[in-house]
């Protein structure tokens, strides 16, 4: 092959550009080149499967692939983690010898150039330690952050899709830019400029730029090349039309989702999101698809960050009245210019965190946690306890008054919660549907309140299997995890030893003279927590943030202290920032790379 010749200089290129062979002199790469053999894979074929044999190296010039790994079952894959251009694929297997451990396939359209051979790279590795010495950090660096169930590489091309023709996708188009600028290098691709260009213009491209964004205005060819080149769908609509089925049926069916994620862009003023119109736009996709509403320059920010793998997610663990904690923390938040991306919570935790994502400002949060929790009385009804001290009535009926009809769709941040479904015996995680229903749900402390009963299942507080889902959090694609965890070391204390309640009337005198049993409610409530904390241990372990706001002085059910623990809770969080800032810490985190690795 003719180095000289501009598709050997495009090769070269390509393979100098990896982790692999970049940095070996021009002569060794020129030397390599001829061993080199060109091959086209279209989106969604095989390149390897698990357990053949490694017999080649492959270097990604353009496109993705996925990395997948066994689920939950044999039956089941799971995406381990994206390769795209500029990285290589199966030199760990060539190395060891040993066959293949993920199946690889191509998420879209794809080049590659592959090198057969395990003697041939050995010997390159032999002749050349240095080579050897960069392959094994980045080998290693994919490990740590495969154990961490992180990307390989946060997507980096995307089909913008409209539902309807209009000037709305040109405007969207360059929203996204901006957004998505912010991060790296972007290129907007519209049928202008990129219908009549071949396979290398769009490899030469992706190597320029950290993200590209097809802009689907033309004919339906240029629009059906936009899907092949894209990793995720990026499906625009306009939140006051009437809903319809999407056109492209690749994007309404749930067959290509595990790889290639769907994200709704509702289009519409500012202001709270229009109720329930975006429950009736994901009624016409199969499986899941992320939305968002776009309704200025900030919500478009939080979708550059979501995209980009940048975004910042929130969880509020449960813990009773030390939820008030979790409103301090929030203020300190917004004050420091922390941005909350996505929130989810359990318990006292959802309900706060169900707050936030209505974007109800500081002094609104308090007035109406305060109403609900210390005017309302939610446990204030009590009855026969066949199944509950107290009926729910109270804590339904407050939880309707703060959030009316709203549905999870209708909220402005995305956002989850979780109940502990006794029935199906595992953790529900609520990301549609009526609002205050599953916070309801999610906050039915056992014993204490009913139950909510839903289709056949029986819901209680998601305490009680999941009391910090940073683990939920995580699965939804949100790196940077900031946890408050207010469930503390709780102990029921004894100063005297018992065994048998006394007859009531020396139980009131032992009462009167300070001799106190632990009382029912603080009974119950402790048990709701005692069976999740070794779990919890691990959950904590994966928080990029783990604020733990002092509240030694406040008991589960002491809602009268409120303000002590808001204020607690809101200089915690300032010390805990200004430390993370302080100038060593800076520089500390200017040295540490970060787990992207562009082209």
């Amino acid at each position: 092959m003719d180095v000289d010749g501009p598709h050997a200089q495009a090769m070269l290129q390509a393979i100098g550009a990896t982790a692999l062979f970049g940095g070996l002199r021009a002569e060794v790469l020129a030397s390599l080149l001829p061993h080199f053999e060109p091959i086209a894979l279209a989106g969604g074929e095989t390149l390897c499967r698990r357990g053949e044999p490694a017999d080649a190296v492959y270097v990604v010039c353009s496109g993705s692939l996925g990395v997948f790994g066994r689920g939950h079952s044999d039956a089941e894959e799971r995406l381990l983690g994206l390769v795209s251009s500029g990285q290589t694929v199966g030199e760990l297997g060539l190395l060891t010898q040993r066959p293949r451990g993920a199946t690889v396939r191509a998420l879209r359209d794809c080049s590659l150039l592959r090198l057969r051979g395990a003697r041939r790279l050995l010997r390159l590795m032999a002749a050349h330690p240095e080579a050897l010495a960069r392959t094994l950090a980045d080998l290693l660096a994919r490990v740590q952050w495969r154990e961490h169930e992180q990307l390989l590489n946060p997507p980096r091309t995307f089909a913008l899709l409209a539902a309807t023709d209009g000037p709305a996708l040109r405007d969207a188009a360059r929203a996204l830019e901006e957004a998505l600028r912010a991060r790296g290098s972007v290129l907007l691709v519209d049928s202008a400029l990129g219908s009549e260009r071949d396979t290398a213009w769009h490899d030469l491209r992706e190597r320029e730029h950290r993200f590209i964004v097809y802009v689907a205005d033309g004919d339906p060819s240029w629009r059906a090349r936009c899907m092949r080149q894209a990793d995720q769908f990026l499906l625009l609509a306009e939140a006051g039309t009437t809903p319809q089925p999407w056109p492209d049926a690749i994007c309404r069916s749930g067959a290509d989702v595990l790889h290639r994620a769907r994200h709704l862009l509702l289009l519409g003023p500012e202001g709270p999101p229009q109720a329930r119109n975006a429950m009736q736009w994901l009624g016409g996709f199969e499986g899941s698809v992320h939305w968002h509403h776009l309704r200025g320059s900030a919500d478009w920010a939080r979708l550059g960050r979501l995209l980009a793998g940048e975004a910042t997610g929130l969880v509020l663990s449960g813990g009773g009245a030390r939820g008030f904690s979790h409103l301090g923390v929030v203020r300190a938040l917004r004050e420091l210019g922390i941005p909350i991306d996505s929130i989810g919570g359990t318990s006292i935790g959802a309900i706060v965190g169900a707050a936030v994502a209505c974007e109800w400002d500081d002094d609104t949060l308090l007035r109406t946690m305060r109403d609900a929790f210390l005017v309302g009385h939610p446990l204030r009804d009590l009855t026969l306890p066949l199944i509950a001290l107290t009926r729910g009535g109270r804590a339904t009926r407050l939880l309707r008054e703060a959030f009316g009809s709203r549905r999870i769709e209708d909220l402005a941040l995305p956002f989850f919660c979780v109940s502990s479904n006794l029935t199906a015996g595992r953790v529900d995680v609520h990301t549609r549907g009526v609002l205050w229903k599953w916070l309801r749900a999610g906050a039915a402390i056992p014993g204490i309140l009913p139950p909510l009963l839903d289709q056949g299942m029986v819901h209680v507080d998601g305490a009680v299997l999941n009391n910090l889902p940073t683990d939920i959090m995580h699965d939804t694609g949100v790196r940077r995890l900031l946890a408050v965890d207010i469930s503390g070391e709780d102990t029921l204390p004894a100063d005297f030893e018992d065994a048998a309640l006394p007859t009531l009337p020396r139980l009131t005198w032992n009462w009167l003279h300070g001799r106190q049993w632990p009382s029912l409610f603080a009974i119950l409530a402790r048990s709701a927590l005692v069976h999740e904390q070794s779990s919890s241990e691990l959950r904590r372990g994966l928080a990029t943030e783990l604020l733990t706001p002092p509240h030694a002085e406040v008991g589960l059910l002491s809602w009268k202290d409120y303000q002590r623990s808001i204020d607690s809770a809101y200089d915690y969080t300032m010390r805990h920032f200004e430390r993370r800032a302080a100038p060593d810490d800076r520089a500390c985190a200017a040295a540490t790379p970060e787990p992207f690795s562009g082209t």
